[in-house]
């Protein structure tokens, strides 16, 4: 569920815009042609021709075509300068963006794989520009999948975004310290994997399942099983010390805005809000308060801050925009209600008119989600106070 006007709902996952053709895929297909029989059919300068006309066969809806358009040029670029070649780079993010727009999303994480161990191959460490880009994407793609439930097991999918921001966080810290702000970016992927791992909701039926029975003869739990619930049980401390790490490097940078300061210090009050640890957050946002506003020109952020119960997490980690796979219904529904001092739901009261079983089906579903929604609170004059007469717009999917 989430509002209506959530700035986060258009928050999309990174996929390559389509390329525009140089000419129709008739011209393009005729050079193609041409090219072979005068350079010979793995000539290294047909690359980019089938580049193009995978773009041109994209542009007239011939998915099926353009798919192997780019695969051949991807083989011709990796044939002539190796597997591990820049050349290959726009082709494959057009592949990629082939593989879903037909709906197969395996084949694109295959391929997505693939794109980043290329974007990594010989670069330093992870403070280097385009690998930070590279395993942000990266990163960002794997929640998508995880979100969508593409999976046939979810936990190596959360297992593998952990490695990746470890990955990244050893290697700046060895070559930058642990003030640098190279980490901010992957502190802040550490904070919003935690916050995925505390809504984890368990595997399918054709996955794993723990049991507390014994365990007959050598059928024991994988290493990345016992990783995934090592991650699980301690999933607070872990997020805790990501967010408190993150404080740290904000005050070790000497560019570092009030505003900057005080949203580190919020995070960690609003993942205390979120596990309903209610005394630690209610004095970390008093805290905030007092802060914040013994500095002068505050007032606008106390007042964006404050004055209305927030939805959290403020992160766009669950990616409200971008529909997962497998979603059937989205509806939109009118509330009322109010929040407690503790930021919850509460005098719930649906005004959307329910007529049939599907509104009806929506607008339970619609109850039961704002009751299970952590928000942070209210505060006037630093004191944190319930909010009333409130209403909202929401989109619920399922």
């Amino acid at each position: 569920m989430f509002r209506e006007d959530d700035p986060r709902a258009a928050a999309q996952f990174l996929v390559a815009e389509p390329l525009d053709p140089p000419a129709s895929s008739k011209v393009l297909l005729e050079t193609l042609e041409r090219q072979e029989l005068e350079e010979g059919p793995m000539s290294p300068g047909l690359a980019t021709t089938l580049e193009y006309l995978g773009s041109a066969y994209l542009a007239e809806n011939r998915v099926n075509q353009a798919l192997r358009a780019f695969s051949r040029g991807i083989h011709l670029a990796r044939v002539n300068d190796g597997l591990n070649t820049p050349a290959q780079l726009s082709m494959l993010e057009q592949l990629i963006a082939t593989h879903i727009r037909r709906g197969d999303y395996a084949a694109a994480d295959k391929q997505q794989a693939y794109l980043y161990r290329i974007k990594s191959n010989g670069q330093q460490h992870a403070g280097n520009d385009e690998l930070r880009e590279a395993t942000l994407r990266y990163a960002d793609w794997m929640r998508g999948v995880y979100l969508g439930d593409i999976d046939y097991q979810r936990f190596p999918r959360l297992v593998g975004i952990s490695d990746l921001y470890d990955r990244a966080i050893e290697e700046v810290v060895a070559a930058q310290g642990d003030t640098s702000p190279e980490l901010l970016d992957y502190l802040q992927g550490k904070v919003e994997l935690s916050y995925l791992i505390s809504v984890y909701p368990g595997e399918r039926e054709t996955g794993f399942s723990a049991s507390t029975g014994q365990m007959a003869g050598f059928d024991v739990a994988s290493e990345a099983q016992l990783r995934f619930w090592r991650l699980q049980e301690h999933n607070f401390r872990y997020g805790l010390q990501a967010l408190e790490h993150k404080e740290r490097v904000i005050a070790a940078n000497p560019g570092s805005s009030a505003d900057e300061r005080a949203n580190a210090r919020l995070a960690i009050a609003d993942w205390y809000q979120w596990h309903r640890r209610y005394a630690p957050a209610v004095r970390m946002y008093k805290e905030t308060w007092n802060i914040r506003a013994a500095e002068e020109g505050a007032e606008a952020w106390l007042a964006s801050t404050f004055n209305n119960p927030l939805e959290l997490p403020l992160e766009t980690v669950f990616n409200p925009g971008a529909v997962p796979v497998g979603t059937l219904n989205l509806a939109e529904v009118d509330i009322d209600f109010a929040v407690s001092r503790h930021g919850e739901a509460i005098d719930i009261n649906v005004t959307t008119d329910a007529t049939g079983e599907h509104a009806k089906s929506t607008i339970n579903r619609a109850y039961r989600y704002l009751r299970s929604v952590r928000f942070r609170p209210k505060l006037e004059n630093g004191q944190v106070v319930a909010a009333a007469n409130m209403r909202r717009t929401y989109k619920i999917r399922y």
